[in-house]
Parts: structure tokens; C-alpha cells; sequence
């Protein structure tokens, strides 16, 4: 057995005997009961800590056991996909969790493997969907937020502050878009933001191009300057590198959209400058994407077999409004995206999505990505 092998194994023996025989000091006895105690397994795609996306996710879990009871264990895959399908079935296994929880597209085929292994097991796995056509998954449930409404909303902002003549924009009419690497969640966000730049200009030309991973900071970079340097003023970076496309907009004086969280606030206190060039990011709200539902398979209302997902209107996507929106956007700029924004929570306008269309249709939406 390779030593790697081993220290998941010895790591994963650990967690599971902590819930036999550890007291649990972090997580005070319930105040108020939501439902049903829960002992939950967080497999982690990657790490916990630094404000990530799966923090978030860990705090909702604990604020559960906190009002509910029960406990939460954790494993971290720290990004390593070899080791993924491994821990689900290790945990699953076990038979000691009621609930395992994971999150993201990288994750859906190693949990419909596993739940088809131990069909007594329930699984909740966020921000990706599951096949369930025919009965399939049945002991799973998904969750994700319109994202591709939030992307939408990033395009139709694009759109409207390369044509607003503020300072850092050009005469061009061309925006960006860099994203991590051609998955269905960043393909969802691309079309999105198409639909969105052209819903306010069909002739906009926008510019996209994909890293090949979330990590490679310098590559993202680089592919900003390249996309600013033929007309795009407005970057839109999808990747947990996006700040590197606010760093490419700082250099070059130009405008980032950034992706997850509200990077202008994360950022200003160690550079202020780069977050006076973050007009927005469109945030998703993983906490509320994962603690209702946790309620809802406490209080026995859970139906698994099902996807769910949550709305523009419902809160699910939003796009940050701080300071720096404010000033970098003239008032007849906010004024039109409001009004657009209103369409969006009102149903009047509908966004495409990679996850149900037909790849005829993903390329038709990029095909028209270029101005005309």
C-alpha cells in the first residue's frame, strides 16, 4: 500500500473514532434544537481556512450541530482528485455518518460511484448537479445557486461600463473573460456573461479564454493583459485566481470582475489601489446553498433524489455592491443594470445553462461571443 494510502486510511480511522470516543469541545451543547442531531462527514476538496468557499460551507454544518446536536468531521483532499472517490467510500463505509457532504463538479462522479456502492448512505453534495433520470441517486441530494444569472448580471455590468467613457475604459467595445478551465460550472458562468454583454449590445465583442486550472496565477494574468491589450476593458476572472486578473487591471489601468467572494474588501487592506479596479464580484452563497437543507433532512422533510436549486431573487447569486462600485459607476450605469437586475428576479429574462444544454447550443452561445 503507497504511504499516501496509509495516512488516509490511519487520518480517516481517527475521525471516525472521535465520534465514538472524543468529546467534541468546539461544539457547545444545543441552545435550540432545528431538527434532528446530524453526524456529518465534510469531505473537503481542498482546504479549509483562508475564507474559502468550503469555510463557509463548514461554518453552516457547525452552526447546525451547534443548535442541533451531533457532530462534524472533516477530511481534506487538499485538491488531489486521486484520493477523492477513496474517502467518500472510506466514510461511507464506516457507517458512523448520516450524512456525508462534498461540493463541486469534481465531485460528482465519485459521489454517484459511492452512493451506488451504499445505497443506506444519504449524501449531500453543493454547487454541482446529479443525474437522476430514471431513479438514479437516489440516496443524494445536489444544490446549487443560479449562477449563471449572477454571471448574466456580470456581463450585462460589463457591458454597460465599457461603454460608460470612465476613466480605464477605451473606445474599443470588447470585454473579457478568464476562467479556470472548461468545466461545465465555468462554461455555465461564460455563458452567462455572454447572454448578459449581448442582451445590452449584440456587437460587443467578448473576448474568453481558459487557464487549464484554478492555480496557475501568472497564466491568468497573462491571458487578462493579452485579452486588454486587443480592446477588453472589463475582465470578468472565474477561478480561484481571479485576483489575478485584478492584478492584470491595476497594471494596465482597466476594470476586474472577480468570482466567489467580495475580493475588493478582501484585498484593500493590503492594496487599496487593486481594489479600485474590483468594480464587483458575484458572490455565491454557500452557507445558505447548505444550511437549509440541513434543516430539512433534520426535520425528516428532506427529499433526496432530487436536485435543488436556488434563485437570483432568492438570494442565492448576488453581485458585491461596496464603495468601490459606487464610485467607479456613473449613476445612469447602476440605474440601467438595476432595471435589468429586475428582470432577472422577476422571471422576465431567461439565461441558458451549460448544465442543461445540448453542446449544439453551448457552441451556438459561444460562437456569437464575437462581435459582429
Amino acid at each position: 500500500m503507497k504511504k499516501r494510502a496509509i495516512l488516509l486510511v490511519v487520518s480517516l480511522l481517527l475521525a471516525i473514532a472521535c465520534l465514538t470516543g472524543c468529546a467534541k469541545e468546539d461544539n457547545p451543547k444545543p441552545t435550540e434544537s432545528t431538527g434532528a442531531s446530524l453526524k456529518i462527514m465534510f469531505v473537503v476538496t481542498g482546504n479549509l481556512g483562508g475564507g474559502t468557499n468550503n469555510d463557509d460551507v463548514n461554518k453552516a454544518l457547525n452552526d447546525y450541530v451547534t443548535k442541533a446536536g451531533g457532530s462534524v468531521d472533516t477530511y481534506e483532499c487538499n485538491m488531489d482528485t486521486s484520493v477523492y472517490e477513496t474517502t467518500l467510500k472510506q466514510a461511507a463505509e464506516s457507517g458512523n455518518y448520516d450524512l456525508i457532504v462534498t461540493g463541486f463538479g469534481t465531485m460528482a462522479e465519485p459521489v454517484q460511484n459511492t452512493a451506488a456502492q451504499y445505497a443506506d448512505q444519504k449524501f449531500l453534495i453543493f454547487d454541482t448537479s446529479i443525474d437522476y433520470t430514471d431513479g438514479k441517486n437516489p440516496n443524494i441530494i445536489s444544490v446549487q445557486v443560479n449562477q449563471n444569472h449572477g454571471a448574466f448580471m456580470a456581463g450585462v455590468l460589463a457591458a454597460l461600463l465599457t461603454k460608460s467613457g470612465v476613466e480605464g475604459t477605451n473606445d474599443a467595445n470588447a470585454i473579457g473573460f478568464v476562467g479556470a478551465m472548461e468545466s461545465v460550472a465555468v462554461v455555465d458562468c461564460l455563458i452567462g456573461y455572454i447572454e448578459g454583454a449581448k442582451y445590452v449590445d449584440e456587437t460587443i465583442d467578448v473576448q474568453y479564454a481558459f487557464v487549464g486550472n484554478h492555480n496557475d496565477s501568472a497564466l491568468t494574468k497573462e491571458m487578462a493583459l493579452t485579452q486588454n491589450q486587443a480592446g477588453a476593458d472589463v475582465i470578468y476572472g472565474v477561478s480561484q485566481s481571479d485576483l489575478a486578473v485584478a492584478d492584470a487591471a491595476l497594471e494596465k489601468n482597466f476594470y476586474a470582475i472577480c468570482s466567489d467572494a467580495d475580493d475588493a474588501k478582501t484585498i484593500e487592506a493590503t492594496s487599496k489601489d487593486t481594489a479600485n479596479h474590483i468594480v464587483t464580484s458575484v458572490i455565491k452563497d454557500y452557507y445558505n446553498m447548505v444550511y437549509p437543507i440541513l434543516e430539512k433532512i433534520g426535520n425528516g422533510e428532506a427529499e433526496f433524489g432530487k436536485h435543488i436549486s436556488i434563485s437570483y431573487a432568492d438570494g442565492g447569486v448576488k453581485l458585491a455592491r461596496n464603495e468601490y462600485f459606487d464610485a467607479i459607476l456613473p449613476e445612469e450605469v447602476k440605474a440601467k443594470f438595476e432595471e435589468i437586475e429586475k428582470k432577472i428576479i422577476n422571471g422576465e429574462i431567461e439565461v441558458d445553462s451549460a448544465y442543461n444544454a445540448t453542446a449544439e447550443k453551448i457552441q451556438e452561445i459561444k460562437a456569437s461571443a464575437s462581435g459582429k
